[in-house]
């Protein structure tokens, strides 16, 4: 069955970016059985636009019962992502149904990304920063960006 469901997922997926309705998802590569790739644009209004993140996601085989586990493959300066590529995410946890679907869980980092979850740190250092100094935060976000990810 999990099989059958991570194929249409990412059916889904290439629909919609076939149709052109979202620029944030790049490209999405078949690394395994149950591991799948996607390269994802920074989004507009975020310290992360203009480039390039690739996230790794890993299947078990009772998706889509338990979520993928989903991490970020270039070190990313935000609160809710740890420097191994960790997300705090609360569908990627506790409130997973398997009504969520791939697609479900790439918009809900695409809003993590525009406006991070203060109340769950998953990385204490930008959590401070983000908390009292924004303007900082973004300046250390995008020096995080230009030096790990690939500018687009």
């Amino acid at each position: 069955m999990a099989r059958e469901r991570i194929k249409k997922d990412f059916d889904q997926i290439n629909y919609i970016k076939l149709q052109g309705s979202d620029d944030f998802i790049v490209d999405i590569y078949e690394i395994g059985n149950y591991q799948i790739q996607i390269c994802i644009k920074g989004p507009d209004d975020s310290p992360y636009k203009n480039y390039l993140f690739f996230l790794n996601f890993q299947f078990s085989n009772e998706y889509p019962q338990i979520p993928p586990q989903v991490t970020f493959m270039n070190k990313i300066f935000h609160p809710n992502i740890n420097v191994l590529g960790y997300i705090y995410l609360g569908i990627l946890k506790d409130d997973w149904t398997s009504d969520y679907s791939v697609h479900t869980i790439l918009a809900s980092i695409k809003e993590l990304l525009i406006k991070p979850d203060e109340d769950n740190s998953f990385f204490p250092d930008a959590t401070l920063l983000y908390k009292n100094n924004k303007i900082d935060f973004e300046k250390k976000a995008k020096e995080w960006a230009q030096k790990y990810a690939i500018y687009n």
